[in-house]
């Protein structure tokens, strides 16, 4: 008896804690992560595994803040897709947050990108 009560306990808990467990996950980006691009993306985009509301996104090269505007009253969603100012060579730091609105989770992460100069060296030479 004491056996089937345990077994019963346990089998509840593993079905009301389930959803608990399944955070928000970021599944991939654009650009990647450690991508190194020849010319500057015009946008970023975070995708991932369930829909989430973007709540802080930064982005940072050599210390500094490159200022942002994200619109944290869009509609969850698994893709968020973020508008960036014009970028110049360089390596590149994203910081993000996101909420799950399902269980109300915030999952955080970090990637990092490059824009490279393939234009400058070419430039040089020709002085």
């Amino acid at each position: 008896m004491v056996k089937q009560w345990l077994l019963a306990v346990g089998a509840t808990g593993l079905f009301l804690g389930g959803p608990a467990l399944g955070h928000a996950k970021l599944r991939s980006t654009i650009p990647a992560a450690d991508a190194r691009l020849r010319t500057a993306p015009p946008s970023l985009t975070l995708i991932f595994n369930e829909d989430v509301r973007l709540a802080v996104l930064t982005l940072t090269t050599g210390g500094s803040a490159i200022p942002i505007s994200i619109d944290r009253s869009a509609s969850a969603a698994p893709q968020v897709r973020i508008k960036l100012p014009v970028l110049a060579a360089g390596k590149y730091q994203v910081n993000w947050s996101a909420l799950s609105p399902d269980d109300g989770h915030v999952t955080k992460g970090t990637f990092a990108f490059e824009v490279t100069d393939t234009a400058a060296p070419a430039a040089a030479a020709s002085r």
